[in-house]
């Protein structure tokens, strides 16, 4: 805060004086100018003998603070002031880095890759054959899981049927739901993720341009009928103390067998995952930077180099807003399985904090991430990147280390800065990148220096991206009211990701003499036609069906006669009402004349469309069929 000017102080001062005799509202006018000169003065003399006491004082490093190798940023203010040091006092590239802790070294308890024991066991054979992608698919959806999903959708189906008799048989009742038409259900939602259609009943159409494979898996009646009936927990004993309890049972099967299945490599990535979904639910997310911005949030643990979905968990909402440092809670919850081992693990500015990566240290994981500066034990002395931004160049760093656990904290500056954390990265390790940096108003391709942590990460989180993109390509998901079962679909998403993962693994290791090259170009589609073939029970030499054409109908003079009405057992809508005025009217009266093929007419005393149909009238419209 600056003196007011001395000159005016004394013309203030003067003017009282030769005004011994003014009115009081000038009197009061001046006094409060002089007050007001005082009181800044008096505050600017506080604020020099603090800066003085602050020069004065030992720079002993207090507990929580930073050490700067060979530059420190002097002592520690006694106030908490909003003060920086200045950039230049912090080390970068060319000073060394002593300190640095040295990574924990990968160690993991079985062999990398495919747990060759779990697929052996699973496919019942000790042999080292090339399996069918059936076989890695019932890895995850196994004989025992599906056989209890079909007893619990049978409990259902016999429920629906006393209240929605359209789902019944002939003879009122439901029609049991095996394994193997559970099997061709799933064969048939992942054939309808790959083959896309406006809508459902368009892929057993039977007009021209439509129609699909799917009448070769069941027809359209059974497929909306098992749809209605799915369960996949008891009905009779439904927990309500558990939000998830529709999911429960496979939910803890799926994460289970994800994990048994495959070991890891050394380098695994954290996100989180939306899954696509307008319902309604107590824990509906919006995320504004995904692209599906609404839906079901899951929190991911994948392995980077293949985006192998380890495990994962759904977040549950505003359940979850009493736990205190709830990102830690989720990183520490998924790395369980790994601690001890020396994966190293990536993650975005969402989840780091200084007392994280020290955490994860402790749990013998080596950790990296992008980090927010207003976490809590952040350095205060690099709080102020807007400012260094400001003036820092294109490849510009600054580093320290977070005391306690020697914790790296780095600045680098591309486009903007970027702040890093990392537990096992040394800060002067470096590479170099080509940026377009903007010179005289044009921008000129130069080469820069960067950390190797930053390499690093942008290398490792790559898996995230790949295994978003894998699911979403070809998903299973339909439009449902039921928020459960759009999670069901996601988890068929993630068993057919992750076997074919596996399959592909396993063909390039077992593949016969002369075949190595023969799975290189194997894609993911592919997987997912054999897989949808093998699981609807298709032969791979099939044709695609065919369904017979309408018959002509026969000349108008002929056609109006030798037409009879009979009575049906089921009500169906009349189809000239609704091709002529739009209106459902039901009748049970068809025409089973080839050239009506088994039109429903109505036949009442108010309305006669069977004779309207077979009368002269309505030949335009039997010209235009």
């Amino acid at each position: 805060m600056s003196k007011p000017d001395a000159g005016l102080r004394r013309f203030v001062e003067q003017t009282v004086e030769d005004h011994g005799g003014m009115d009081m509202e000038e009197e009061d006018q001046l006094n409060a100018e002089l007050r007001q000169a005082q009181l800044i003065d008096a505050q600017q003399e506080e604020d020099e003998e603090e800066e003085e006491e602050e020069v004065e004082m030992d720079p002993v490093l207090q507990p929580g603070t930073t050490s700067l190798g060979p530059s420190t940023t002097g002592p520690v203010p006694a106030k908490k002031r909003k003060r920086f040091a200045d950039s230049s006092s912090f080390p970068s590239y060319d000073e060394p880095d002593d300190r640095a802790p040295k990574p924990l070294p990968f160690a993991p308890r079985r062999p990398l890759g495919i747990d060759l024991g779990s697929v052996r066991r699973a496919v019942r054979s000790a042999a080292d054959t090339v399996f069918r992608e059936i076989d890695f698919f019932m890895l995850f959806f196994t004989q025992s899981i599906v056989s209890q999903i079909c007893g619990f959708s049978n409990q259902q189906g016999w429920e629906l049927v006393l209240n929605c008799p359209s789902y019944a048989n002939r003879d009122g009742g439901w029609d049991e739901m095996t394994p193997a038409e559970f099997y061709r259900f799933m064969g048939l939602l992942v054939y309808m993720g790959f083959t896309h259609l406006p809508d459902v009943k368009r892929y057993w159409g039977t007009k021209p341009l439509q129609g699909s494979w799917s009448k070769m898996f069941m027809s359209r009646n059974r497929f909306k009928s098992l749809l209605a009936a799915l369960h996949i927990v008891d009905p009779a004993s439904e927990d309500n103390q558990d939000r998830l309890v529709k999911l429960r049972f496979l939910l803890d099967h799926l994460k289970q067998k994800s994990t048994e299945l495959f070991q890891p490599t050394q380098n695994l990535a954290i996100d989180e995952r939306m899954v696509k979904s307008k319902g309604r639910s107590g824990f509906m997310d919006y995320v504004k930077s995904k692209p599906a911005r609404w839906g079901f949030k899951l929190w991911v643990i994948v392995t980077s180099d293949s985006g192998y979905t380890l495990d994962f968990n759904i977040d549950m909402g505003s359940s979850n807003s009493h736990v205190t440092d709830f990102a830690s809670k989720i990183v520490e919850t998924l790395v369980q399985p790994f601690r001890d081992q020396g994966h190293n693990v990536f993650f975005d500015s969402f989840y780091t904090s200084p007392a994280l990566v020290a955490t994860l240290r402790q749990l013998g994981l080596n950790a990296c991430g992008t980090c927010r500066t207003n976490r809590k034990s952040f350095p205060a002395e690099f709080k102020d990147i807007k400012s260094w931004e400001r003036v820092a160049d294109c490849g510009d760093m600054r580093w320290c280390r977070i005391e306690p656990g020697d914790i790296l904290a780095l600045q680098w500056k591309d486009t903007r800065a970027v702040t890093y954390l990392s537990n096992y990265h040394k800060a002067n390790d470096m590479t170099e990148v080509t940026r377009f940096v903007k010179r005289d108003g044009l921008r000129e391709k130069t080469i820069v220096r960067q950390p190797k942590v930053i390499g690093d990460y942008h290398k490792q989180t790559r898996g995230l991206d790949a295994s978003d993109d894998m699911i979403k390509t070809y998903e299973v998901q339909h439009k449902t009211q039921k928020w459960w079962k759009t999670l069901f679909y996601h988890f068929i998403d993630i068993a057919v990701v992750n076997s074919f993962l596996l399959f592909q693994e396993w063909q390039q290791c077992h593949a016969a003499p002369g075949a190595e090259n023969r799975f290189s170009y194997y894609t993911q589609v592919d997987f997912r036609e054999n897989l949808a073939r093998q699981l609807g029970g298709i032969d791979a030499n099939a044709s695609l069906p065919s369904h017979s054409l309408k018959p002509l109908a026969p000349p108008s003079e002929s056609f109006h006669s030798d037409h009879v009405p009979q009575l049906q057992d089921l009500s169906r809508n009349c189809w000239l009402c609704y091709r002529k005025l739009k209106v459902e009217n039901r009748t049970k009266v068809a025409c089973l004349a080839p050239g009506c093929n088994g039109k429903r007419l109505c036949f009442t005393r108010d309305r006669n469309c069977f004779k309207s149909w077979h009368s002269a009238e309505c030949d335009r419209i039997r010209k235009e069929l």
